[in-house]
């Protein structure tokens, strides 16, 4: 991703947290990361994120997601004798939009155009401040925020990235270097 849009989108989600009334320290707020997953187009798919807290067993995440932005469609799938991740999103500003599989509820779901094969999980879950939902391990899901943008806390177990199994072919997942 180029450098200027890089700044442009950690400027957008850092005024975001602040209109959320979220407290971050300016070096956190300067840590802020984002992610295309590598599908090129951050402004429709990707988000923004800072980690609070992560360790091999827990993972506490500040989740921004521009208007209208999704974070794809994907699952957490077992592994290593566990059931595999477990996701909890509990809404701090804006809304959040959780599609998981079910009945069909809502007819102008804003899939990426071209994408719909990749976004099958179309039961959707309206998430407000201080609502929160929970994503059982190996369900399929994604996330796309409201209008206003939304920021979240996202609570997770047992965090490797590398196991996050992505329905679009060309996405290379949510892989991070983790602070050490």
């Amino acid at each position: 991703m180029e450098p200027q849009l890089e700044n442009e989108i950690k400027n957008k989600a850092r005024e975001l947290i602040i209109k959320s009334g979220f407290l971050m320290s300016a070096a956190e707020l300067d840590a802020l990361q984002v992610n295309d997953l590598g599908l090129g187009n951050i402004r429709k798919e990707g988000f923004a994120f800072f980690d609070i807290l992560r360790t091999p067993r827990l993972r506490i995440t500040l989740l921004v997601l521009l208007p209208n932005q999704t974070l794809p469609q994907h699952m957490h799938p077992p592994y290593d004798n566990e059931l595999g991740k477990e996701e909890t999103m509990r809404v701090i500003y804006g809304q959040a939009k959780v599609y998981v599989p079910g009945h069909k509820n809502n007819d102008h779901l804003l899939i990426p155009e071209g994408k719909e094969k990749y976004y099958t999980a179309r039961h959707e879950i309206v998430l407000n401040p201080a609502e929160q939902y929970c994503v059982k391990p190996n369900v399929e899901h994604w996330f796309q925020a409201g209008d206003e943008g939304m920021v979240t806390l996202c609570f997770q177990n047992r965090v490797d990235e590398t196991k996050n199994l992505f329905f679009d072919p060309n996405s290379t997942g949510c892989l991070i270097k983790p602070d050490d």
